[in-house]
């Protein structure tokens, strides 16, 4: 017993050491656990779609599939539930699946250069969002359920889409706190 207890110290020190919450896993060859990776950047690898095997990584904080090819993400990405950061910036997607919403510790979206044109309502449950990134997609409005959002977020990226004047004062009038990024826009007639 005294020897399990002069190795127990040992042993906790052993497991902290395997699961290194910094790690910055860049493929998922180098994957030996799925529970000890909390860092996934898995850009510019011309993927279609989400691997099938980064859900089953139950820790993962930051997931980056920015600069690839996936033009649809699966309901079952929900399953992620410590995710603090998803970039998805440089793809092909046109649609934002009402699943993210269950994605409620998330801090950081990014969805920049996709071709998407609106936002589900139900994005309003991330109640931790506090950057959206949304530049350069079709965006120019949101859905009134994002009024939840605005105790929150404090920064909204919407540079290069295709807004009016009036878009810009509905969004402000909305969502008033958040810092805003935009192309500034006449009220010309």
């Amino acid at each position: 017993m005294r020897k399990f207890l002069a190795l127990a110290p040992l042993l906790l020190l052993a497991a902290l050491a395997a699961a290194q919450p910094g790690k910055v896993y860049k493929s998922l060859d180098d994957v030996a656990d799925p529970a000890d990776v909390y860092i996934l950047r898995l850009n510019h690898q011309r993927l279609r779609q989400l691997p099938p095997q980064v859900l089953d990584f139950v820790n993962l904080r930051v997931l980056d599939l920015g600069k690839n090819r996936i033009d649809t993400l699966p309901p079952e990405l929900a399953r992620l539930q410590h995710l603090e950061e998803l970039n998805l910036c440089r793809n092909r997607l046109r649609r934002v699946p009402s699943t993210v919403a269950l994605l409620t510790g998330l801090r950081v979206l990014d969805l920049s250069r996709n071709p998407i044109l609106d936002l589900p309502e139900e994005m309003a449950a991330l109640t931790r969002l506090q950057r959206l990134v949304i530049w350069q997609t079709g965006v120019v409005s949101f859905p009134p359920g994002f009024a939840a959002l605005d105790a929150t977020l404090q920064l909204i990226d919407m540079r290069v889409c295709p807004m009016t004047y009036d878009d810009q004062q509905a969004i402000e009038a909305l969502l008033p706190s958040p810092e805003k990024k935009w192309d500034r826009v006449c009220n010309c007639k």
